[in-house]
């Protein structure tokens, strides 16, 4: 049995005990008056009866002090110093009614004929028994009655001359002994009992604390993902806010490629925030796959053209086999698993090259793979290359060769997809990573056509919350370049103050969600509405901020909601289907 740990100052299976001695009591001082009773009665014509009326007398009095003694329980049940004191009166209310009974009985056995002396013997016998159950659960109070009890009367008829009595006194000393025998095997059946329960009690509390830690520690998780996601998704916001601007004016070709350029890596930066933020809220169960079927060489060719000129600076090739395959898996997070693995068989290859490459895996699968003939990876590395921060040759941890994160999010992905994932590789020869996708069953559903872009002539009033200076300038310069109207403000006091010089009502309403002060994008719109008294102007919320109740908040009222970093020909087409007449 394990010792039972510490929880409160009070020993809580020494307060336990008292607890069930104290609700014994009652029916202990009830039986030791009815016994009582009974023994005046068979006794009263052979003892006199001064004695025995004493006896009764001393026996209610003893009895109405450990009475008062068991009320006095609930003042000190909450007190150690207190409870242990109580013990002690208990112990001796029981010694003194230990002797109240073992003396008066002794001696009165020498006094009356041999069936009144069986009927004593009887009756000390029943109350034995039944201290044994009141008062097993404290050895030191059931051994102080006990011994008091049985010792004069069994020294009594060890004194007569009589066999029998003699015989009974013998009986008696062994009675005493296995009763006391047994009453120890029930203490500690109790008191073991009473140790697992307590030890149970604080293994529930330990859990309950760990889980209540677990739960702090995933919402204070959950708040640093979302505060993260707005801080990482603000500049490359405002940068592609700013390259939609410039591919708007007319420029030399070699800046129009310039500018392509940029707004691509803004692009890709804003997948790998989404890419990295969405995986590491992945053991909160915040994302969620949206698989559909699509073209993946698409996909496979995009990878390609970003990571050819990252392969061609280190004089490798970048090969791709990428088929005419449809299948059906998520598009972003299945194009992060593979832009991962490329990276890393880029990074990791110092001359040959690297090989994506298509297969087919039965009649309804396919495997993707990527190949590199880079120094390949021990077998006893090949599982902990896919652990948190575990890389091979760097012990220096040189930022520039990567933060070990880009394995262990791909097997993470790769679970959550339900693609399974393999690794095959041989020391100097090289590596392949391979995953296996299921075919789409349907058609591949027909392209979307591009939003019609809006009329240069519009003129149309749009109010702009935006608390980030860049982010509200790049805002800005893209809807009027789209021939709209804007009026921009970082918050709700100042755009409404902005608004009240304008004439007419604004067409849409855009606003960041989270602005300063704990301002809402929410309180911002329900504030202009309020102001023109008219609900039904178009609202559009724009947020880094990707908590799912965010968007719960924002659908409830109708609103359209788009996520940092926005690519200006979804904004585009968004503003031109809130603000269609």
């Amino acid at each position: 049995m394990s010792a039972t740990p510490p929880t409160t100052p009070a020993d809580p299976v020494f307060a336990a005990r008292m607890a069930a001695l104290r609700r014994n009591f009652p029916f202990s001082l009830l039986g030791v008056m009815l016994t009582a009773g009974l023994v005046v009665a068979a006794l009263w014509g052979a003892v006199p009866h001064e004695q025995l009326l004493a006896w009764v007398a001393a026996n209610a009095v003893l009895t109405a002090a450990r009475a008062w003694q068991v009320a006095r329980y609930q003042q000190a049940e909450h007190d150690p110093d207190a409870l242990r004191r109580w013990r002690r009166g208990a112990m001796v209310g029981a010694v003194l009614g230990g002797l109240l009974w073992g003396l008066p009985l002794a001696g009165w056995m020498l006094q009356v004929s041999l069936p009144q002396q069986m009927f004593i013997v009887v009756a000390m016998l029943t109350m034995g028994t039944g201290a044994i159950y009141a008062y097993c659960i404290d050895l030191g109070l059931l051994y102080g009655f006990q011994v008091t009890y049985f010792a004069p009367a069994i020294l009594a008829m060890a004194t007569l001359d009589d066999v029998l009595l003699r015989v009974m006194s013998a009986a008696g000393v062994l009675y005493l002994f296995v009763t006391l025998a047994f009453a120890q095997r029930m203490y500690r059946t109790q008191v073991d009992s009473l140790e697992l329960r307590f030890e149970n009690l604080y293994l529930l509390r330990q859990l309950r604390l760990e889980k209540d830690a677990a739960e702090r520690s995933d919402l204070a998780k959950s708040r640093f993902l979302a505060a993260a996601s707005h801080d990482l998704r603000q500049p490359v916001h405002a940068l592609s806010l700013f390259v939609g601007v410039l591919r708007g004016q007319a420029l030399p070709a070699a800046s129009r490629h310039v500018v392509d350029s940029i707004g691509r890596a803004a692009a890709a930066m804003g997948l790998l925030f989404e890419g990295l933020l969405n995986i590491s809220r992945l053991d909160g169960g915040v994302v969620r796959v949206k698989a559909r079927p699509f073209a993946l060489a698409r996909l496979l060719d995009q990878i390609q053209l970003e990571f050819a000129p990252q392969a061609a600076g280190k004089a490798l090739s970048l090969r791709l086999r990428a088929g005419d395959a449809v299948v059906h898996s998520d598009p972003a997070l299945l194009d992060r698993v593979l832009r991962n693995l490329v990276e890393n068989a880029i990074r990791y290859t110092a001359r040959g090259g690297v090989l994506i490459g298509c297969r087919r895996a039965g009649a309804d699968a396919l495997r993707i793979e990527v190949w590199d003939t880079g120094p390949g990876i021990p077998p006893t590395e090949q599982e902990q290359v896919f652990w948190e921060f575990h890389q091979l040759g760097n012990p220096e941890r040189d930022r520039t060769k990567g933060l070990g994160l880009g394995l262990a999010i791909v097997r993470r992905t790769a679970a959550l997809l339900g693609h399974p994932l393999a690794l095959r590789s041989r020391v100097g020869r090289g590596t392949v990573f391979s995953m296996t996708v299921p075919l789409a069953r349907q058609a591949l559903p027909a392209p979307e056509a591009p939003p019609a872009p809006l009329p240069a002539d519009t003129g149309r009033l749009v109010l702009v919350a935006e608390d980030d200076g860049e982010s509200r300038l790049g805002l800005q310069l893209l809807l009027e370049s789209w021939g709209l109207r804007v009026i921009a403000a970082e918050g709700g006091d100042e755009l409404l103050a902005l608004a009240a010089r304008q004439p007419g009502k604004p067409a849409l309403i855009v606003s960041d969600y989270r602005l300063r002060a704990g301002e809402t994008g929410i309180d911002v719109v329900d504030r202009l509405h309020e102001e023109y008294n008219d609900d039904a102007i178009p609202a559009l919320i724009v947020s880094g901020d990707t908590d799912p109740r965010r968007l719960s908040d924002v659908a409830a009222r109708g609103w359209q909601m788009l996520h940092k970093p926005v690519d200006p020909a979804q904004l585009q087409a968004t503003v031109s289907q809130l603000i269609a007449p």
